[in-house]
């Protein structure tokens, strides 16, 4: 079985890149479900446990409960759901790169855990620096505003803002980092200046990207929270918790489990990303169209 493959190095307007990150979902769906289910698995179903022992400790009226004991597992799911993003994406840039090799578009799950192996310290060096770098500029201003403002120096809340602002800029100055790294292989440093030459003159635009996508994540993630809305709606007018404790623990650990399950559509927010990334490159340097040409010469 053969498909059209989807031209990844191609000039996309707005709408084109919504479209095709759809497009590209809508294609690859059975493969590209399948890897982040089959290796994403173990860290999404632990978050959504943890998650659901935190909600059950809440609703489940028992004076005898501890802060440690309660805020271990939120912590716990905390981490393990920014571990289940963190997978989610390598996965989902690694499935990229394998569809862009392969003649066909056709690969199975092998395939993209082979490369996710492959992908896995680069990713993981990548994000621990991309971190402490919005982590600096966080404390710096963020932070120190924050201090302040609570020590009564109410003029230094405009610190905060300043904090925000700059955040949010090098968020997106700096977005492209993980796929140029995969793409072209070169040192984080290096793709730092590689994804802030790319972004310049189009910041704004893929700012409103970002932001787009984003809101279209979020309301999709909003059915699967749906669940867990209703389980608490239950238990506080039926007074469940007080009487039966384990059966509402089952209940939030299983509407928790089907929540995390969303860290799977943090695979728009990736793809929209990467198709980015190929727009700009191919705006800026036309690699797509010079191979064009060299293939008709």
């Amino acid at each position: 079985m053969t498909q059209n493959k989807i031209e990844l190095r191609k000039v996309r307007d707005f709408g084109g890149l919504l479209n095709v990150i759809f497009e590209y979902i809508k294609i690859n769906f059975k493969s590209l479900l399948k890897s982040n289910l089959l290796i994403g698995a173990p860290t999404i179903l632990l978050a959504g446990v943890f998650l659901g022992i935190y909600q059950s400790s809440l609703f489940s009226f028992d004076v005898d409960s501890t802060i440690p004991q309660i805020g271990l597992p939120f912590l716990l799911s905390t981490f393990l759901t920014m571990v289940s993003y963190f997978i989610i994406m390598v996965v989902t840039y690694s499935h990229l790169s394998v569809y862009r090799q392969s003649e066909t578009g056709i690969f199975d799950v092998e395939d993209v855990w082979q490369k996710t192996k492959q992908n896995f310290l680069l990713m993981l060096f990548t994000v621990i620096g991309y971190s402490f770098i919005l982590g600096i500029v966080g404390s710096l201003f963020v932070g120190l505003g924050f201090y302040l403002t609570y020590q009564g120096n109410y003029g230094f809340i405009f610190l905060i803002f300043i904090g925000i602002g700059i955040l949010i800029y090098l968020t997106i100055n700096y977005s492209l980092v993980f796929i140029v790294r995969i793409e072209e292989e070169i040192t984080f440093f290096a793709a730092l200046k590689r994804s802030k030459n790319l972004i310049k003159d189009n910041w704004w635009f893929t700012f409103g990207l970002t932001l787009v996508v984003g809101l279209i994540q979020s309301f999709i993630l909003y059915a699967l929270y749906i669940p867990t809305y209703v389980v608490m709606f239950f238990i506080t007018f039926s007074g469940v918790g007080s009487d039966t404790g384990s059966f509402s623990k089952i209940l939030f650990i299983v509407t928790s489990i089907i929540t995390s399950l969303g860290a799977i559509l943090y695979t728009i927010s990736t793809l929209a990303i990467a198709f980015q990334y190929y727009n700009l490159v191919e705006r800026k340097e036309a690699p797509g169209l010079l191979q064009k040409v060299e293939n008709i010469n």
